[in-house]
């Protein structure tokens, strides 16, 4: 009878070790208990914004940093957060920040746009600065 190939062996090895790897069972997590929010910030205006999303619970602070005219997407586990926008117009002068707390329920996709008075729409003067295209609105 024939013995097996020790290259094979190991290959099978390794092959089970990651089929192991794949089917373990972790904490709990937002995204397994479907618990999620995704969360969308459209930046409408020609000015830099700083953000802070805090859960009420204490858990981790997202912060992000949105350039001009940039959006980012985030999923986030439900719950209540402490939210702080900061417009950066880059003078010392005048501080824009706004602080609210919100309430995000799983499951949902949030939309958060900002905006300020001097904000042109992206196209020119034809343009609707509250849906510049890339978004659908339901």
């Amino acid at each position: 009878m024939r013995e097996p190939c020790p290259k094979s062996a190991l290959l099978i090895g390794l092959g089970l070790l990651l089929f192991a790897g794949g089917c373990g069972t972790g904490g709990p997590s937002a995204a397994g208990s479907g618990r999620v929010v995704h969360f969308v910030i459209i930046n409408l205006s020609d000015c830099e914004w700083q953000i802070m999303l805090a859960p009420a619970d204490g858990g981790l602070v997202r912060a992000l940093h949105l350039a001009d005219r940039e959006s980012q997407e985030v999923d986030l586990a439900a719950g209540e957060y402490s939210i702080e926008q900061t417009a950066l117009t880059g003078t010392k002068e005048i501080k824009s920040t706004r602080r609210l707390t919100v309430r995000l329920d799983p499951g949902q996709t949030y939309r958060w746009r900002l905006v300020t008075l001097l904000s042109a729409p992206a196209s020119g003067a034809g343009g609707d600065p509250a849906n510049n295209g890339n978004e659908r609105e339901r």
